[in-house]
């Protein structure tokens, strides 16, 4: 009885290995990974749809593309997933496919901070201690945010 215990936890281990896109992720199987996340974020998932975007923005088992990574962090960012605002913010402090713009930067990372992303509050640190933006750019920016995302 121990011995098929033992088989079924072993093979239900294995499955949802499988099966488990972040698990595929973390292991360097980006391929099969993006496969898995495409279907759940094609469904509207924000983590998988971020995680669409992280492989896009990186190159990981898709060719990089910072056009087709933005348009995913934006989807998962609109329904406040933290992680895509960051990585929204990084993408608007960089000029990455889109022009450079430290207000909109600012921006998300502000509603990312507040919705639990541990980063992001070192991001806005830094762009005040290097002066990327005025104390009034940085008031607008999160009245911005509160304006279009509360």
């Amino acid at each position: 009885m121990r011995r098929l215990l033992l088989i079924t936890l072993i093979i239900i281990s294995a499955c949802s290995e499988i099966d488990n896109p972040k698990i595929l992720f973390e292991q360097g199987k980006y391929k099969e990974a993006f496969i898995l996340w495409e279907s759940l974020a094609s469904k509207g998932d924000s983590q998988a749809q971020n995680y669409i975007g992280i492989h896009y923005y990186l190159g990981l088992g898709k060719k990089r593309n910072y056009k087709i990574a933005k348009e995913w962090f934006a989807r998962a960012a609109a329904n406040g997933l933290p992680d895509a605002q960051y990585n929204l913010g990084v993408m608007y402090e960089n000029g990455e496919f889109v022009k450079k713009n430290y207000l909109t930067a600012y921006m998300w990372f502000y509603l990312a901070n507040q919705n639990g992303n541990s980063h992001a509050s070192n991001r806005m640190q830094g762009m005040a201690e290097e002066h990327k933006l005025f104390p009034n750019q940085i008031k607008r920016a999160v009245e911005l945010a509160k304006e279009n995302f509360n």
